[in-house]
């Protein structure tokens, strides 16, 4: 997909048949935290993501399920085609930031960039805030949060810059909560 000239999809595909779903940003931050709340039974927690289906659920629940995820993760369905004819397991990658935890860091950085109000704005599409996101300098908090969480300190040679980055690391570290996606569960094992 070419956000230049293509709208942002509102339906995701099940089967080969198109569903309408909820595309504000708000509410897949929500969905975001209701994946990573482990105080929600897994079963529980998959009929709750079902409600961001506006229209009707999908029969097959399952294959509901990752359609969701792959729409949080901006994944249009030519990904998902050339996906699914790669071998190649992706790479787990190292949570860096919390919608929760660093939710001021993230306003803020919309507000001074783009003169975005988080709280007011009527709409935004989930893949347009996260286009935002991306795009975000590499001098706001968030970003810089970001990159010093992400420095795997095996790698930094000087003893003075080590220690410096690990004092950063532990000011700025993500609370040990579950840190898990949708695509972390065997999603098959609540449909067995």
């Amino acid at each position: 997909m070419n956000i230049l000239f293509e709208k942002f999809p509102e339906t995701v595909k099940v089967n080969g048949r198109k569903y309408p779903i909820e595309t504000d940003f708000r509410e897949w931050i929500r969905f975001v935290q209701l994946v990573e709340d482990e105080d929600v039974p897994w079963q529980i927690k998959c009929q709750l993501l079902l409600q961001w289906y506006t229209d009707c659920v999908p029969e097959e629940l399952e294959e509901a399920l990752y359609a969701l995820g792959d729409f949080l993760a901006a994944r249009d369905f030519e990904d998902e085609l050339e996906n699914a004819e790669s071998d190649v397991p992706r790479p787990v990658q190292k949570q860096v930031y919390s919608f929760e935890q660093d939710a001021d860091c993230i306003y803020s950085a919309f507000r001074q960039v783009y003169g975005i109000n988080l709280q007011t704005i009527p709409y935004m599409h989930w893949w347009e805030f996260q286009a935002l996101f991306a795009g975000l300098p590499e001098d706001t908090e968030i970003k810089q949060r970001i990159m010093y969480r992400s420095i795997d300190l095996s790698t930094v040679k000087d003893k003075n810059e080590k220690k410096r980055i690990q004092k950063i690391q532990r000011a700025i570290a993500l609370k040990k909560r579950n840190q898990r996606k949708l695509s972390d569960y065997d999603i098959g094992d609540m449909f067995a």
